[in-house]
C-alpha cells in the first residue's frame, strides 16, 4: 500500500467516526500513522483529503459501470442493469457516509462540486448505451445527449431518500417500472 493510499484509508476511518466537521488533519495523521507534514505533502487541506476519499469510493462504482457498458449484452438490458448497479453502489456509499450525513447537508456546496465531475462521466456512459441502442435498432432516440442528461438528472431523485437514511426506501422496486415506462411510454397504444 502506498503512503497516499494509507492516508486515504486512515482519513476514511476518521471521517466515518467523527464526520467531516469534527475531523482534523491531526486525526487523519494519527489514523494513517503518518506525520502531519507527510499528510500535507500529499494534500493541502482537509477538504482535499475528503474529496480524494470520495473520489476513491466513487471510482470503484464508476469502474463497475464502465465494465457493464462494455459488456456484450443488449442495450435495453444494459440500461436496466446500469440503473440497478448504480443505485446499489450509491446506497453503499451513502450508508458508509452515514456518520457524515449532517456534515454533508451543511457542506452541500463541496459535495455538489464533486458530483458535477461525476455527473459528466455518468452522462457519457449512459449516452454510450443509448448510442449503441440506436445503432442496433433497439432504441429510436433523436438526441441521445439530451436523453442521457435527463436520465442522470432523474436518477438523482432516487438518491435523496437513500441519502436521508430512509431504510424503507426500496429503489430496486422502482427501477424496473421506471425503465419499462421509459421504453414503452405511458400513452395508451391505439
Amino acid at each position: 500500500m502506498t503512503t497516499r493510499e494509507n492516508i486515504l484509508l486512515g482519513a476514511r476511518k476518521v471521517f466515518e467516526r467523527f464526520g467531516f466537521s469534527k475531523a482534523s488533519m491531526a486525526d487523519i495523521a494519527m489514523a494513517a500513522r503518518q506525520g502531519r507534514r507527510t499528510i500535507y505533502s500529499y494534500f493541502t487541506s482537509k477538504e482535499e483529503v475528503f474529496k480524494a476519499v470520495i473520489d476513491t469510493e466513487v471510482e470503484v462504482l464508476a469502474e463497475n459501470l464502465e465494465k457493464l457498458v462494455r459488456a456484450d449484452i443488449p442495450p435495453d438490458e444494459k440500461l436496466r442493469q446500469y440503473m440497478h448497479i448504480r443505485m446499489n453502489g450509491i446506497k453503499e456509499l451513502t450508508m458508509y457516509y452515514d456518520a457524515l450525513r449532517h456534515d454533508l447537508l451543511n457542506k452541500m456546496g463541496l459535495v455538489e462540486n464533486l458530483r458535477i465531475e461525476y455527473d459528466a462521466r455518468e452522462t457519457q456512459l449512459i449516452k454510450t448505451i443509448l448510442d449503441e441502442g440506436n445503432e442496433k435498432g433497439t432504441f429510436d432516440i433523436p438526441d441521445t445527449q439530451l436523453v442521457a442528461d435527463a436520465i442522470v438528472l432523474a436518477t438523482k431523485g432516487f438518491e435523496l431518500p437513500i441519502f436521508m437514511g430512509r431504510s424503507d426506501f426500496d429503489h430496486d422496486r422502482l427501477i424496473d417500472p421506471l425503465i419499462s415506462t421509459l421504453y414503452n411510454g405511458i400513452k395508451r397504444k391505439k
